[in-house]
């Protein structure tokens, strides 16, 4: 399958992430330019709506006044969540979007 253009912009809270297949020239910014798939772009929004969904329980309980095992373990699944996202975008992304990608230290 031909693969795209994509711009993404990944904000962890209430919205993920975001993709466009088009530059809004009103709001330029974006954070990567992906070239994918349908089935790759699919995949990617599936990994922001799970991130989405463990950030809100995260959310919740970070209002208990002390630390739990269950917290440390939802910590840590995020975290690892949004290493896949930027893994992903890394292997999708442009000549341009892996040097940036490696200049901010977001990937090794």
């Amino acid at each position: 399958m031909e693969k795209k253009t994509y711009y993404v912009t990944v904000d962890i809270g209430p919205h993920t992430g975001e993709i466009r297949e088009e530059i809004n020239l009103n709001d330029p910014l974006y954070d990567f330019e992906i070239q994918a798939t349908p089935e790759e772009i699919s995949r990617l929004e599936e990994l922001f709506e799970r991130t989405q969904e463990t950030d809100f329980s995260t959310f919740i309980k970070a209002h208990i006044p002390y630390e739990t095992r269950e917290r440390m373990q939802e910590s840590k699944k995020e975290d690892a969540e949004i290493d896949e996202i930027y893994r992903m975008i890394y292997e999708l992304g442009t000549d341009e979007t892996k040097k940036k990608m490696r200049e901010s230290g977001l990937v090794q």
